[in-house]
């Protein structure tokens, strides 16, 4: 029977925790249906490293069994954990010797290892993730790939998949991992009835449509951050980079230095990627045309602005709005 260890850490999410517990049990069921005498049902443990109470989000306690290194595990899932702040994740983080070396062991004894959200970070820890494809949650982008620049970093997938090495990009990803582990250990057909069952659409892989386009980085550049602003107002008007180096008062190549230095962006690209988020912002929340929103946030040809945002979105304006336009007031 496959052996499942869930490894918890203070701040981990209860709903990874649980929620990987609740999807197996559940593929279980549909394994005894299907009258697979061969197979066996999962057997689920919670571990942390030195064993004990944890106390997951939410402060709620959790008891654990130590991380002992003559156990061997068939799979380990690393739930999402709670951020902190830069200076005490990075703290957790370099604390985690005996972690690291208990995670390779396991995988060199043949165990799948995913990781969720924030969890990733835990497995790039380990050393397993170096010249590997994975991925994390968006809004944590720089500090991963500060701290791991030999880690293949993808986020155009909500999961990646390398060596029985396992990431998703965001906490509620966490369902369409435990499918993939039902898929491994169970079979396709048994993981694609949980999926019916519990409503998990395993069909959205694609994390595009879902990012923000503007990861902006923190900077004291009050000159760029005056142009940001600058732009954001203007971004309906057809906008050169004369024009914003003549309102900040400042030579152009000047300006596109110090934007890039403080934004890892040239100021028409930061344009393109404000103006393509306002358009998301009305397609969520209003019925104008797409030749209206695409005029209003600067765009005089609507062919090209529909062009654009497939590209960057990998949807169609008109299909981003019937996905994600908000619901309408019902009255109830």
């Amino acid at each position: 029977m496959p052996r499942v260890a869930i490894l918890c850490f203070e701040g981990s999410y209860l709903s990874c925790i649980a929620g990987f517990m609740d999807i197996l049990s559940v593929g279980d069921v549909h394994l005894r249906a299907s009258e697979k005498g061969g197979a066996q049902p999962f057997i689920c443990t919670l571990v942390s490293e030195n064993g004990g109470t944890i106390h997951a989000s939410g402060t709620l306690p959790v008891d654990t069994n130590p991380c002992a290194t003559d156990e061997t595990y068939d799979i380990v899932l690393i739930p999402a954990i709670h951020y902190p702040g830069y200076k005490r994740y990075t703290a957790f983080l370099n604390s985690l010797g005996a972690t690291r070396l208990w995670l390779r062991n396991q995988w060199e004894r043949g165990a799948w290892i995913g990781a969720n959200c924030t969890g990733t970070f835990v497995l790039a820890e380990s050393g397993l993730l170096q010249g590997r494809s994975a991925t994390t949650t968006w809004w944590l982008d720089r500090l991963f790939r500060e701290r791991y620049p030999k880690v293949d970093l993808n986020f155009r997938s909500v999961l990646t998949e390398a060596d029985r090495l396992l990431c998703a990009g965001a906490t509620a990803t966490h369902m369409l991992q435990a499918i993939r582990i039902i898929s491994e250990f169970h079979g396709p057909t048994v993981a694609a009835q949980c999926a019916r069952t519990m409503l998990i659409d395993v069909s959205q892989t694609g994390k595009l449509p879902y990012l923000p386009l503007l990861m902006e980085a923190e900077h004291n550049d009050t000159l760029v951050t005056r142009a940001q602003a600058w732009l954001d107002a203007n971004m309906s008007r057809e906008v050169t980079i004369t024009a914003l180096a003549d309102a900040m008062s400042i030579s152009e190549r000047s300006l596109a230095r110090r934007f890039k230095t403080a934004t890892g962006k040239s100021p028409l690209a930061y344009l393109q990627s404000s103006r393509l988020n306002a358009a998301r912002a009305l397609l969520e929340t209003g019925d104008m045309s797409v030749q209206s929103i695409a005029h209003q946030v600067g765009y005089s040809d609507a062919s090209s602005f529909t062009r654009l945002f497939g590209k960057h979105l990998g949807l169609s304006p008109g299909a981003y709005r019937a996905r994600f336009q908000l619901f309408e007031d019902t009255g109830v």
